[in-house]
């Protein structure tokens, strides 16, 4: 009889820094009943990811579930696939730590699950042709990625029911190709289709092999999929078929297919990830573009015929579609590449080594229907381990450099450290990229700017309906009414230490919605080391007047003062308002132990709104982890205070996410020409208790 194999893959993780409310119901309602509906079905064969921040959470917290996933490695159901520990994308850091990750992973399956690990699942699978040679260096022999790739190689899609050979330099893998039609359906189709898609792979030989490796979390978390997969008993009925139809359909595991039958051939696959992923990291407007593309080739039912010809961008392009994405991972990749100075100081501590391994957790840096770069905790977490990282680098005896174009811009960022507080200015006009609080490893200046997505078009379809039960990419649901009067937009990077000049007509409301009318236009700029600090120098003009700002900024201990004097160059008098733009993500902007003190009175949430009169200082104070950041003015002045709030698109809809506080403390001038007007103030953030 003929017959066709099959390999069901299915890879389990959370971010590093996500809550302890969402590992705990990813495991109720995917995790655990997976597993256990996988135990009634011992003749059933299954590959399983766990990564390694959802394995460390489990060990501390769901023991049952590892206890489980071990037993059925040991009867012989579940193969377990590798991958970087803590799931970065392999591609976006070093060779060194590709190979670390790989192998620390590697050896817990070995110590746990006495389990020799020889596959790997790819992380978000995104492919670069030279991680090849990586996985071959890490004792990987086979990998799993898109039929996509292939398809965009030139592979004839009756050709993707089995593996190829991959190599770089000389240094062979094998990749396995996933079916697209099979991610699709499962599980939102009925079991039976896909029995009959694999049905049209049979052979007298029995030796095609085709693959459906997909998220865990699309069995009983993604919106609607409960009641399929469990309530309507989806994962039973289909183990069921499984078994019902054994004569003529095998179920395998990588392993074992891959040890008993050869490759199809030689292939290069490009650089690529799965299809959605080449559309979101595109730019805005030609994201739009594709989506439009993609939906007229579906109206002519040529989608199919085209998918090897239709490519959107390669994954790296989120670090320019997003700086702050670049930024962050730039700073993990420098202290990445310095490394190697411990070797002959006694070497790198484990401990320093995991904190950099988790700083590179893949979902902080991207953003589509998943990632997580718009959600501040897992940035948070990201950076507080970065920060933990560096300072056991420097405490061992590793420098880093005080002046380096950290993020590849073309500009130099002068790094100030104290004991206390570490600073990133840019040589671009002097702003402020980061500002880190030691003694808690927080980035106070950690959040994502109000970007313009090409799924915005979708919001005013948005219902707060529930989930149809479809697939992920085809729902439109929102979790809070009234989402399209938030939607704003940045027109200039929002980072802190930004100098605005003014009329007397504008207003909060414009500054809070982002289009405040700036008259400065900077003509050329300088920033010099000196003592303890910087000295900024810009030069400019406002309307047709031109003006000299100055900054003098010097940083001890926990304060950072900055003297600022602005002169008046042209032959006009200078009749604007001066502020000086700053922005702190301390996350939580609705949480009542965040909040702001002005003149030292209570003045809300972290998330309000503020035109405010007389200030003569501001504090923002994040009880939770004991700090207050205050800024405390030689001149009283006129505040204005709004939330950065951007509406992104999850699993469960569209929603609404605090960012950041903005503050813009501001000051007249009337400047005739020769005159300067002359102010300080003193940043500083101290224990609040």
């Amino acid at each position: 009889m003929k017959k066709v194999q099959f390999i069901f893959g299915i890879h389990n993780h959370q971010p590093v820094g996500n809550f302890d409310h969402v590992f705990q119901h990813a495991c109720d309602r995917s995790y655990l009943p997976f597993l256990q509906t996988l135990e009634r079905f011992p003749n059933i064969s299954m590959a399983f990811h766990f990564s390694g921040s959802l394995i460390e959470w489990l060990e501390i917290h769901r023991q049952d579930v590892l206890d489980l996933l071990k037993k059925l490695v040991q009867r012989g159901n579940i193969e377990i696939l590798g991958a970087g520990f803590y799931e970065p994308i392999l591609a976006m850091i070093p060779e060194a730590d590709q190979i670390g990750q790989i192998r620390k992973m590697n050896q817990w399956a070995k110590q746990t699950l006495d389990y020799e690990i020889k596959g790997n699942w790819l992380t978000e699978r995104v492919w670069e042709p030279h991680l090849a040679q990586s996985l071959n260096k890490a004792d990987i022999d086979y990998m799993v990625v898109d039929d996509t790739h292939f398809l965009t190689s030139g592979i004839d899609p009756q050709n993707l029911s089995g593996y190829y050979y991959t190599e770089q330099e000389g240094r062979l893998v094998s990749v396995f190709p996933i079916s697209q039609k099979l991610r699709y359906a499962m599980p939102f189709e009925d079991p039976q289709v896909t029995m009959d898609i694999l049905k049209n792979y049979v052979t007298t030989d029995g030796a095609n092999v085709v693959v459906m490796a997909d998220d865990g979390e699309k069995f009983g978390i993604w919106p609607g999929t409960w009641d399929t997969v469990y309530g309507q008993k989806w994962l039973v009925r289909f183990f069921n078929l499984l078994e019902e139809n054994s004569d003529w359909l095998k179920t395998t595991t990588f392993k074992q297919y891959h040890s008993q039958y050869a490759p199809r051939g030689l292939v290069y696959l490009p650089t690529s990830s799965y299809f959605e992923m080449s559309q979101w990291t595109l730019p805005t407007k030609l994201g739009r573009q594709m989506d439009q593309l993609v939906h007229e080739l579906e109206d002519q039912e040529k989608m199919e015929q085209a998918r090897p010809f239709v490519k959107g961008g390669m994954w790296r392009n989120f670090f320019t579609k997003y700086p702050e994405s670049n930024w962050l991972q730039k700073r993990v990749q420098l202290l990445s590449l310095n490394l190697d100075q411990l070797a002959e100081k006694g070497g790198i501590p484990e401990t320093l080594r995991d904190d950099l391994y988790r700083a590179q957790c893949n979902c902080g840096y991207w953003h589509g229907v998943f990632g997580g770069l718009y959600l501040p905790h897992l940035r948070h977490a990201l950076y507080e381990h970065l920060l933990k990282a560096e300072t056991a680098f420097l405490k061992a005896g590793g420098t880093l450099p005080g002046l380096v174009d950290i993020d590849g811009d073309g500009f130099q960022e002068y790094r100030l450290r104290s004991d206390q507080i570490q600073i990133f200015l840019s040589s671009d006009q002097g702003h402020i990229r980061e500002i880190d609080w030691l003694p808690a490893n927080f980035n106070v200046t950690n959040y994502v700017q109000r970007y313009s997505e090409s799924y915005h078009d979708k919001l005013a379809q948005a219902g707060e309906s529930e989930s149809n039960g479809g697939s992920i990419h085809d729902q439109v649901l929102t979790k809070e009414a009234g989402l399209q009067g938030k939607l704003f937009i940045d027109t200039y990077a929002r980072r802190s230490l930004i100098d605005h000049f003014f009329d007397a007509e504008q207003d909060q409301g414009a500054y809070y919605r982002g289009i405040l009318e700036d008259k400065l236009v900077i003509h050329s700029s300088a920033v010099e080391q000196a003592e303890a600090g910087v000295h900024i120098k810009n030069s400019g003009s406002v309307e047709s007047t031109a003006v000299i700002i100055e900054k003098q900024l010097e940083l001890h201990h926990n304060t950072l003062s900055v003297k600022i004097r602005i002169s008046n160059r042209g032959d006009l008098p200078l009749h604007q308002n001066y502020g000086l733009e700053f922005n702190f993500g301390l996350l939580g902007g609705d949480s009542p132990d965040r909040y702001f003190l002005l003149n030292n009175d209570h003045a809300g949430h972290l998330n309000t709104q503020g035109d405010d009169a007389n200030i003569d200082s501001l504090s923002l104070v994040n009880e939770w982890d004991n700090f207050k950041l205050e800024l405390n003015f030689s001149l009283v002045c006129q505040l204005w205070r709004a939330p950065i709030e951007t509406v992104t698109m999850s699993e469960a809809g569209f929603e609404r996410v605090y960012q950041a506080s903005s503050i813009l403390p501001h000051w007249t001038l009337d400047l005739e020409p020769g005159e300067s007007f002359r102010t300080e103030f003193v940043l500083s953030i101290d224990k609040f208790k």
